[in-house]
């Protein structure tokens, strides 16, 4: 994000910068499922999370454990475009952010954030977390867009999955595939590789361009038009 103006104290920082048009992505699913009654589309649903992959990865790069990933805290910048240098998703609310390079190496954490639908397994099952509640919003927000609730998850003998059922039209492997993902990790030495996750949705994009390209256009006419 740019910072176009900061007010900084000495135990917190106000960042402002510039106003979405569209606001957040929850905002951008009731919009779109007011619309056109349904909602959003599947292939969207994969370009947006690219882009949150990205952002996220990032992030945990420098060492910083957002601690508050939901669709509330992305904001839709401008409308979708397909090889555009500047995300057009950004990510706010660092205000209970965690930065793991002011705490010894390999520290881990116990405390349960008790958030409805966005309890990470994690705190459900009380064992050590430190990226995995960013990881679990993720794959929240994700599930927000296609199916336009909250994500609840359960278990079987030994993995967690969602309990929505995939519509029959969906990329299920795919989808089986991403959230398993997310949703076990062993441990807190062993994360996920974001980049080989977002790999994996753009080679779906890439594989189906055209009609992509034809839901793109659609989702940002639909937003221009309001």
């Amino acid at each position: 994000m740019s910072v176009d103006y900061a007010i900084i104290g000495n135990n917190a920082s106000i960042l402002i910068s510039r106003l979405s048009p569209f606001g957040n992505i929850l905002d951008v699913c009731n919009v779109i499922k007011r619309v056109t009654s349904k909602n959003v589309d599947e292939f969207i649903a994969i370009f947006i999370t690219t882009q949150i992959l990205t952002i996220v990865d990032h992030l945990h790069s420098c060492m910083i454990i957002h601690a508050d990933i939901k669709p509330d805290n992305f904001l839709l910048m401008k409308p979708l475009s397909l090889g555009c240098s500047t995300l057009s998703v950004q990510l706010i609310d660092f205000g209970v952010s965690i930065d793991l390079k002011l705490f010894p190496k390999k520290t881990a954490f116990k405390k349960v954030v008790k958030t409805e639908s966005f309890t990470c397994i994690e705190m459900l099952e009380n064992r050590s977390w430190t990226f995995q509640p960013d990881l679990y919003g993720v794959a929240g927000t994700t599930h927000v867009m296609l199916f336009g609730r909250y994500m609840e998850v359960q278990k079987d003998t030994d993995n967690w999955y969602i309990k929505t059922r995939m519509p029959r039209y969906f990329r299920k492997n795919l989808w089986d595939n991403y959230f398993s993902t997310l949703l076990n990790i062993s441990d807190c030495e062993v994360m996920p590789n974001l980049q080989t996750l977002r790999n994996m949705l753009l080679s779906e994009i890439n594989d189906n361009s055209k009609y992509f390209r034809e839901k793109l256009n659609e989702f940002n006419q639909t937003l221009l038009s309001l």
